[in-house]
């Protein structure tokens, strides 16, 4: 009896602690100076210069074609210019490293 009854807690112990140790998303103030802090399918994330973009921002159609008309420099080759968090990024379509973060008013945040 004293057997099953502590084998049951160990299990209900296990099943329950993947919930409990789950980590913390990023906040706004976890960021550092030249960082971003972008949201995706509900997960928070802080990315800079030298980080890597989640792929879906290496995709050609992603890419910005108006990168000229909105103030930005021509991406260097193999790279391309997205809208990221409410900031255009420079990222590298051969391995999504970020190489540039530019406000929307064309300030460079991280680079």
């Amino acid at each position: 009896m004293r057997n099953t009854l502590c084998a049951s807690l160990i299990a209900g112990f296990l099943c329950a602690a993947p919930f409990v140790v789950q980590a913390a998303d990023d906040t706004a103030s976890d960021c550092k100076k030249g960082s971003i802090l972008a949201t995706s399918m509900d997960h928070h994330t802080c990315y800079t210069s030298f980080d890597k973009a989640p792929d879906q921002y290496i995709r050609k159609e992603n890419a910005l074609k108006n990168w000229k008309a909105k103030g930005l420099p021509e991406p260097d080759v193999g790279a391309q210019w997205v809208e990221f968090s409410r900031h255009y990024v420079l990222v590298n379509r051969a391995n999504a490293v970020i190489k540039q973060i530019r406000a929307l008013d064309g300030t460079v945040v991280s680079q």
